[in-house]
């Protein structure tokens, strides 16, 4: 099965930019496929610099420019402050606030079993949505981000696509080929 895995892993890294496309997430203590909502597309590149294997923008758009955009994160849950998910919930919560005192966080429907809540407006005037997906080693954060309430409720319907579209595959993950 390992194998597998990385093959597949291999080959989607081999893309850049997939329209429309399928990808594995993968670091310590996990694996996870995930897939671009239509007419949005999978870049594996572009978020790098962020920290981030995956995000997401429209077709047509980039990273860089869009209104709107998504990506996929992970917090480890053997880090002291978020062994839980609702401690890691409670920690990112006091993050957002630190930064944008004003901030509305509330709690929204859960997607397919993860807990969703929305964040608007953060320090940079953002409205953001966060589901989170509690796994064993890890919660896998999937984020929509957009400039605007209206950019926000227009792509709400991806984001829920992007959720409905994850699997777990494997929290132990190795590196390297044998």
């Amino acid at each position: 099965m390992k194998r597998v895995i990385l093959a597949i892993l291999f080959a989607t890294a081999a893309a850049a930019q997939i329209d429309g496309g399928a990808g594995i997430v993968y670091g310590t203590d996990h694996a996870f496929a995930i897939q671009a909502p239509e007419g949005w597309v999978l870049d594996n590149t572009s978020g790098k610099g962020h920290g981030l294997c995956a995000v997401f923008y429209k077709e047509g758009e980039s990273w860089q420019s869009a209104d709107v955009v998504m990506y996929a994160n992970t917090a480890s849950k053997r880090v002291e402050d978020h062994r839980t998910l609702e401690q890691l919930m409670e920690y990112d919560a006091a993050q957002f606030k630190s930064r944008a005192p004003d901030i509305r966080i509330t709690s929204a429907a859960s997607i397919r079993g993860a807990a969703v809540r929305h964040f608007m407006p953060d320090e940079y005037g953002n409205h953001e949505a966060v589901a989170y997906i509690d796994e064993e080693f890890i919660v896998v954060m999937l984020v929509l981000s957009a400039r605007t309430k209206e950019g926000f409720e227009r792509a709400y319907p991806a984001f829920a696509e992007l959720v409905e579209s994850y699997q777990f595959l494997t929290s132990d993950v190795t590196f390297g080929v044998r």
